[in-house]
């Protein structure tokens, strides 16, 4: 993997030596989140197969420089997609490419493919039907996700848009995403290999094959299998391993078709990117199996500060939920604090572990979070913070325990401090239930007739929720349980590598969301409301009212973001623990250039 900067955005380039290129068009907000793992293993399978793979970030999208809220966003998107083609071909000398577009990449791609002689093929992977219906389901998606948050937070900051699973999308833009067809657009792409794997009805393929600048496309179409699973939560969702070997198979084949090369111009440059209070790197750290991240300095270099290393929530990517770590980072740079924000073996951008490992709690993932450390201190950073939600604050809790460069550590919404097995079949649970609400798919927009429940079916789901209950309440006495015999002899060994931590001048944020099952993890290892975490000097406490588990809304990032501002220059680490339900940070500006 080598990572790339160009046109206002970081890319990552899967090596190979073969004549023909692939770039990848990925989808967008919490799509996005579900689908980086999906699209970084096809991209590595192609790769394999001998064709070099780029795979970036559209314009104001997770690491690229700007906002959501830009204008002229679709635009720009598609103009992103030629400079990733051109960038490619610069990079390797590949003489043509194939563009694969997932979801919004697939509305966009044909419009990128258009007027250009050097597309040998488009595999567009799930599409929307149309702009329009990718509007609606956005739509659902956020009327399911964003619209209870909004309702309990009150009045919000005004945005000419919709929120969706806390990504903005700006009236502008949804309007123009409305007025895309791929199907429509295909007429102005002459290219001769096309693949359709479809998440709905299947397109009718003689309706994709008329002719287009002297060429009659081969066209093949299919099912995309495991789409609902796939995109049900990027924690929760399932690889989908047939679609997976489909995709890439049906690519390397085009690899043998593959035209004369061009001349390649390796850049040996530092990839920078330059925005106006803030200059990032994207790195790649071996030692092991490969780690990818983003280093975000100060643009103006201040008095030295304590860097911070973002880890992965639950299996979501670098750029964070709703792109909160990207901001966060921006945000921290402009008051002088660096940061790097990675992803760990087997999630995101970043190479599997060179073992199997538990899902998100292993702990040989200590040891991948002392590489970074490693890496940070020779560019420069001797000691650090870490910064980790749910499962990221399990790994940081106990990286900090086994390392001492770690000065501060910042867990928000910690799940489980111990692992054992009751948290395994609390995961396992979690995770059939949201591929199972998944198949079920969102309430529908249109009104429909009322109607009397069959006696049955009410039965059932009542059934059900009481054994989700019971289930639930079943694991969190047995986690209580394990966790009692230690305090009856003294303190449980949570609280007591606690209280090691703080004794070694570790200065600990707690931060938890309104009514999440954190609260009970924390009040499991330190009594009621957590007031033995709370009498330990150097911890501090922050709650975020209106929020969820990720900091969906803004306001509980922007707290948050605050607080972690403030923790930096506090000598004693302590804060007042009230519920906050806003703390006013100024947004990122947009990027200014980038070499």
């Amino acid at each position: 993997m080598r990572p790339l900067v160009f046109d206002a955005t970081i890319g990552w380039l899967h090596e190979a030596s073969g004549r023909r290129g692939v770039v990848i068009a990925g989808a967008h907000g919490f799509e996005d989140l579900c689908s980086r793992r999906f699209l970084t293993l096809l991209a590595g399978r192609v790769a394999a197969a001998g064709l070099p793979v780029l795979q970036f970030d559209y314009p104001g999208c997770g690491d690229a420089a700007g906002d959501h809220t830009d204008p002229g966003r679709v635009e720009a998107w598609v103009k992103s997609i030629g400079a990733a083609v051109d960038r490619l071909k610069r990079e390797t000398g590949v003489g043509d490419v194939v563009i694969v577009g997932f979801r919004l990449g697939a509305l966009l791609a044909p419009l990128a493919a258009a007027g250009r002689d050097d597309v040998a093929g488009l595999a567009l992977l799930a599409p929307p039907a149309s702009g329009k219906a990718y509007v609606r389901e956005m739509t659902a998606l956020s009327r399911m996700i964003d619209a209870p948050l909004a309702a309990k937070a009150g009045p919000a900051e005004p945005f000419d848009g919709r929120q969706v699973a806390g990504f903005h999308l700006s009236s502008e833009t949804l309007a123009a995403l409305a007025e895309l067809d791929w199907q429509q657009a295909l007429a102005e792409a002459v290219v001769p290999h096309m693949l359709v794997l479809a998440n709905g009805r299947i397109p009718d393929p003689e309706s994709l094959r008329s002719e287009r600048g002297g060429i009659v496309p081969e066209v093949a179409v299919a099912e995309f299998e495991g789409y609902v699973h796939l995109v049900c939560d990027p924690t929760a969702n399932r690889i989908p391993e047939p679609t997976l070997d489909l995709a890439a198979s049906w690519i390397a084949r085009l690899a043998e078709q593959a035209t004369a090369p061009g001349v390649a111009d390796r850049s040996n440059e530092l990839q920078i990117l330059v925005g106006p209070d803030w200059r990032e790197e994207p790195v790649v750290i071996g030692g092991g199996s490969e780690i990818c991240g983003v280093l975000c300095r100060p643009e103006i270099r201040t008095a030295p500060a304590t860097p911070v290393v973002f880890l992965n929530a639950g299996a979501v990517a670098h750029v964070g939920w709703a792109r909160g770590t990207v901001e966060a980072a921006r945000v921290l740079a402009a008051e002088g604090i660096a940061s790097l924000r990675i992803d760990l073996p087997g999630i995101g951008q970043s190479a599997a572990p060179a073992e199997d490992r538990l899902f998100l709690y292993d702990d040989r993932t200590s040891s991948d979070v002392m590489r970074v450390i490693d890496w940070m201190g020779q560019a420069g950073f001797g000691e650090v913070g870490l910064v980790g939600t749910c499962s990221g604050a399990f790994q940081a809790f106990h990286a900090a325990r086994a390392d001492r460069r770690v000065r501060r550590l910042t867990m928000i919404n910690p799940l489980c401090f111990a692992w054992n097995s009751s948290y395994a079949l609390d995961l396992a649970a979690w995770k059939v239930y949201e591929n199972a609400k998944a198949v079920r798919g969102p309430d529908s927009d249109a009104p429909q007739e009322p109607s009397r429940p069959a006696i049955g079916t009410t039965l059932r789901a009542g059934a059900s929720k009481i054994g989700r209950l019971s289930i639930r309440r079943g694991l969190e006495l047995v986690k209580t349980a394990l966790a009692v015999p230690e305090r009856l002899i003294g303190r449980s060994p949570v609280e007591r590598w606690m209280r090691a931590l703080c004794a070694r001048g570790v200065k600990v944020l707690m931060v938890t969301s309104e009514g999440d099952l954190s609260l009970k993890e924390i009040a499991r290892h330190f009594g009621p409301d957590g007031r033995r975490l709370d009498a330990l000097r150097g911890v501090a406490r922050l709650g975020l009212a209106a929020a969820d588990h990720t900091l969906t809304p803004h306001h509980a990032r922007r707290a948050l973001v605050a607080r972690l501002i403030a923790f930096g220059d506090d000598d004693d680490g302590r804060s007042n623990k009230a519920f906050v339900r806003e703390t006013a940070v100024q947004r990122p500006k947009p990027a200014l250039e980038t070499p």
